[in-house]
């Protein structure tokens, strides 16, 4: 699900390329149009104000600069064909858009109750009053088609003609594909479902069809509590797991497991995570981008959703062992006396056994072959809930550059070290280490089968591949470290859990070297804690994380040009390869598909890479959060506020009626 959305993501992204210039006001939003079975909508308000306000961005001149256009330029229709094979099944691509979208843009994915496509797309936008570019676009659309073997017809409904072409099933899938296009007004309409055009029109012509998105109480009441506004540049709303069955139904996956992971989670709770709503606003006087949302959940969770507690005791302050060095930094605390054993029906669901839990808990503490640890006894009780990881990149650039690290703090460290030594050295793959007086664990990762039959990773596929059990991936560390450090004279201390041995090494001689940490005194990290602190406060967090680009994406980059990205052991690593391979291409073993050695030196765009940092605060109704991407340097503030020519306003003023 991870790739997928990630595609998605950048198609969205990619599709902006295509928006143009001045607008007439739209007599509905979107979000007047759509149904409430949406799952997920991503609405533009104003195309040409967010295009304007996109090239003031740093992200703009980094895709402008002579230096990486060419290869941009290169790869920009692979890339599409990439994203709309992913699962954009209306045929429309980015650059169809230019000349033709005037004003408000959506693109939506809905649910539908029909078992043998139980999904459905849509794409709402404004056009310009000009009909060359649209006949132009429409002209494109019938011969692509066309050439795909589609077969075309038209349909009358409300006095208006829709063209309707069918498509061959797709390999592996068993019915035809469907695609639909309609004028309706000043509205280009293109969706997957024949009943859903028809509703969409029949609401733009002001003909009530059923409950739309904008009465929706999931809807209402997350961008309350977000405090919605009427000025930004994008908007999106996502019910989380209805979204990630509409993504499975689109990718044709099916798990290989015994278990169903969405109905695992639906069950265990997760469900009660109603709903995320967002606002993105784009160069603003000291932020590239500016990011507001809320997430819509019942306080407390029921079940195993209870996992995600996280009261408002983030620590602000930076831990002594973080170096200045580090590429991005993350405080978080969890409730873990409480939260840790709510995952006991997950857990259980997701293995097909009740007790299964319970039994894995209680072997560990009464194996007399095993280690003997009392989770509940010995390890829960020494949390003290704050939580920190860090990550940063080694030199020379290599496949093992980027490296992770995670820290517990503790209150014992001393009681806490001799039950990791007792657990550690029951593990046939685990030696210790005395690295500078301190004993540190190495692990060199083997099979584990004893779980090799939960499976959670199974059930989503990528767009367009077919309905197959998929080969078990290779793990993302194949060799890790932790200890239990203490802090001087005190009891208390850190569980460290990092990927390389040599990074608690540097963690530790941090620590030990000074009271205070290296990063607080760097001048990017004062800056995006400071616009963080402008734009949401300083009130108490349930975590907050800053990240620096030109430092976090340096492996990635320079692994790619070398031609080598999928031997690193990142994550990002593995899910930037797999945006520009497709399965076929990586069980084969083939190199990089795409050619990374004409780029430039990362040197050459890292000055285009800014700060950027977030804030999460958990609230009675679940969490709002907030998010920046610096921008170079200041801007002026504009003299007059920008008024709308879209439905934006009309949108609050809905909101604040349905509320009352």
């Amino acid at each position: 699900m991870v790739r997928s959305s990630i595609r998605l993501l950048c198609l969205l992204l990619v599709a902006r390329a295509g928006l143009v210039e001045a607008q007439q006001p739209s007599p509905l939003t979107a979000y007047h149009l759509l149904p409430d079975t949406t799952q997920a909508v991503l609405w533009i308000p104003n195309s040409t104000e967010l295009s304007e306000q996109w090239e003031k961005t740093q992200l703009a001149s980094l895709a402008s600069d002579a230096a990486i256009k060419p290869f941009f330029d290169d790869q920009r229709q692979a890339l599409e064909s990439r994203f709309l094979d992913a699962g954009w099944r209306l045929n429309i691509k980015p650059k169809d858009l230019a000349g033709v979208v005037d004003g408000q843009i959506a693109l939506a994915w809905m649910e539908r109750p029909e078992p043998r496509k139980p999904y459905a797309m849509a794409l709402v936008a404004e056009i310009t009053n000009e009909n060359k570019q649209l006949d132009g676009l429409f002209t494109n659309l019938d011969r692509h088609l066309k050439e795909r073997n589609a077969q075309k017809a038209t349909l009358n409904f409300n006095r208006l003609t829709i063209n309707k072409y069918t498509l061959p099933p797709r390999a592996g899938e068993l019915l035809p594909q469907d695609v639909f296009y309609t004028v309706a007004g000043s509205l280009l309409i293109s969706t997957d479902d024949e009943q859903l055009i028809k509703d969409i029109i029949s609401r733009s012509e002001g003909t009530s069809t059923g409950t739309v998105l904008a009465d929706d109480r999931d809807f209402i009441q997350s961008r309350q509590e977000m405090g919605i506004s009427d000025g930004s540049h994008a908007q999106y709303f996502v019910r989380p797991l209805g979204f990630a069955r509409v993504l499975r139904s689109i990718g044709g996956k099916r798990s290989r497991s015994a278990s169903d992971m969405l109905a695992a989670l639906h069950n265990q709770g997760f469900g009660e995570i109603r709903c995320v709503c967002g606002e993105v606003s784009i160069a603003l006087e000291d932020a590239d981008i500016l990011h507001r949302g809320f997430v819509l959940a019942a306080q407390p969770l029921p079940k195993s959703a209870a996992l995600l507690d996280f009261p408002n005791k983030a620590n602000r302050a930076v831990p002594s062992f973080v170096t200045k060095d580090v590429s991005s930094f993350l405080s978080t605390y969890w409730n873990s006396q409480e939260a840790f054993w709510k995952a006991e029906g997950l857990v259980d669901e997701l293995a097909g056994s009740e007790g299964m839990f319970q039994a894995m808990i209680d072997g560990i503490r009464d194996d007399p072959k095993g280690s003997q640890v009392d989770i509940e006894k010995e390890v829960l009780p020494q949390f003290s809930n704050e939580i920190f990881a860090i990550t940063d990149i080694q030199d020379p650039i290599s496949i093992e550059s980027r490296r992770n690290l995670i820290a517990l703090r503790i209150k014992d460290a001393k009681a806490l070290g001799m039950v990791l030594n007792r657990a550690m050295s029951n593990e046939p793959d685990a030696e210790m280490l005395t690295v500078s007086g301190l004993e540190i664990w190495k692990v060199t990762h083997q099979e584990d089968d004893d779980l090799a039959d939960i499976s959670i990773g199974q059930d989503f596929g990528e767009f367009g591949t077919t309905p197959a059990l998929e080969d078990e991936e290779e793990p993302w560390l194949s060799n890790w470290a932790i200890t239990v450090f203490s802090e001087g004279a005190s009891d208390s201390g850190y569980l460290m859990f990092a990927s390389h041995v040599e990074m608690i090494e540097q963690a530790v001689a941090n620590a030990k070297a000074s009271t205070d940490s290296e990063l607080v005194n760097e001048s990017d990290y004062q800056h995006i804690v400071g616009v963080l602190e402008k734009h949401f406060g300083e009130g108490p967090l349930c975590g907050w994380h800053i990240m620096r680009p030109d430092r976090a994406y340096r492996a990635q980059y320079e692994l790619f040009r070398q031609g080598k990205l999928q031997q690193s052991e990142s994550m990002l690593a593995s899910i930037l390869d797999r945006l520009l391979q497709n399965k076929s291409e990586i069980r084969s073993g083939q190199e990089q598909v795409i050619d990374g050695s004409r780029l430039p030196p990362f040197s050459v765009i890292a000055r285009y890479l800014q700060p950027s940092g977030i804030n999460i605060v958990t609230t009675p109704k679940g969490w709002s959060f907030g998010g920046v991407l610096l921008s170079a340097s200041p801007r002026p503030k504009p003299a007059v506020a920008i008024e709308r020519q879209s439905g934006t306003a009309r949108v609050g003023t809905g909101d604040r009626e349905n509320l009352k």
